[in-house]
């Protein structure tokens, strides 16, 4: 492997271990942040709808502070604008989620410029290398002393090695990027359903108003 680094060359293949380093370490990472972010959302629903059944909007409340992760983080905001007009709900939930999605999508930017670069660091050295080779061969038979063999071996070394570092750095890059793309749009459906799902749980408790205003408990208005 060290020797492969000097055959391809520092100014080429070190940029490509750096990606390399990269794309493992946020491989790492986000699968991590993703698995503590992921819950069964079937389950969830049915403990979410139990509680506030059984106990009201706080028990809903309590039970999605204790989950971690956007959904669980979406319905706690949700039901603490329960007393608000759906706009205003929705609204919120919103927020919540289009930050949560954010911290998803972190380092994605990241895994896609290496996708995208690296094979092209990997074609520079190629032509690099074949560069050398050329001006070897160039100046060998203007001097009238043939083929450099050596020389015309070491350009090309140079050019297979940058190119298959290139392709082994972008190859899984692509892969990752796909892979935490399809994650997060995951989450972002999750996301939708659930605000779908908390609006209907609420309008089945009670009908609200369409005013700005927060709507009074049915108690309240009674009195």
């Amino acid at each position: 492997m060290i020797e492969l680094f000097w055959v391809g060359g520092p100014l080429f293949m070190l940029p490509l271990m750096i990606s390399s380093v990269l794309v493992v370490t946020v491989a790492i990472e986000r699968h991590r942040r993703f698995r503590r972010a992921s819950v069964d959302y079937e389950w969830f629903l049915t403990e979410i709808r139990g509680a506030i059944q059984s106990d009201g909007i706080p028990a809903g409340i309590e039970v999605a502070e204790q989950i971690p992760g956007p959904i669980a983080a979406a319905w706690s905001a949700g039901l603490r604008s329960h007393r608000y007009p759906l706009a205003v709900l929705r609204e919120k939930m919103d927020s919540v989620s289009i930050a949560e999605v954010q911290r998803l999508e972190k380092y994605l930017p990241l895994v896609g410029v290496i996708a995208q670069v690296a094979p092209l660091i990997g074609i520079l050295g190629t032509v690099w290398g074949m560069i050398g080779s050329f001006e070897g061969v160039a100046g060998g038979l203007s001097s009238g002393a043939g083929i450099d063999g050596e020389l015309l071996a070491q350009g090309i070394g140079q050019a297979l090695v940058t190119t298959a570092s290139g392709l082994a750095v972008a190859i899984p890059a692509t892969l990752l990027h796909h892979w935490l793309s399809h994650r997060v749009d995951r989450f972002i459906a999750e996301l939708d359903r659930s605000r779908s799902d908390l609006v209907e749980i609420l309008s089945a408790r009670s009908p609200r108003k369409k005013t700005g205003k927060p709507v009074q408990d049915r108690e309240a208005s009674v009195a």
